[in-house]
């Protein structure tokens, strides 16, 4: 259940983003999937959180601790870099913005399908 509650709202953050992205050209709606994305990554992550650390569900794996850690660490770092995309854009950093926003996405593809394959 703790498995499929995470791809679910993951997936929904990614599907947010991309859309967000698609639709870069009109602000409003720019801002609105973005900021849906962001919710849906930051309660997904608390879920993950919560679940692993206060109640104890394990997410079993094939892979060794080694993998593991590293995709906790890359995750970790992709939604620092995440909040820095928000950061930016809230500070009128545009230019930054749209850089970082350009290593975002596939940076967040990448670990969310690497969640996938690691804890399936």
């Amino acid at each position: 259940m703790a498995y499929t509650v995470l791809v679910f709202g993951m997936g929904l953050s990614l599907a947010f983003f991309y859309a967000a992205f698609f639709y870069r050209r009109n602000l409003r709606r720019h801002r609105l999937l973005a900021l849906c994305g962001v919710i849906c990554n930051l309660l997904s992550s608390i879920y993950l959180v919560s679940s692993v650390h206060l109640f104890g569900v394990a997410l079993p794996s094939a892979y060794g601790e080694n993998i593991i850690g590293a995709h906790r660490i890359a995750a970790t770092l992709v939604a620092v870099l995440m909040l820095a995309v928000v950061a930016t854009a809230l500070r009128g950093k545009f230019q930054l913005h749209r850089k970082l926003g350009y290593l975002f996405l596939p940076a967040y593809t990448a670990i969310y399908l690497s969640g996938i394959i690691i804890f399936y």
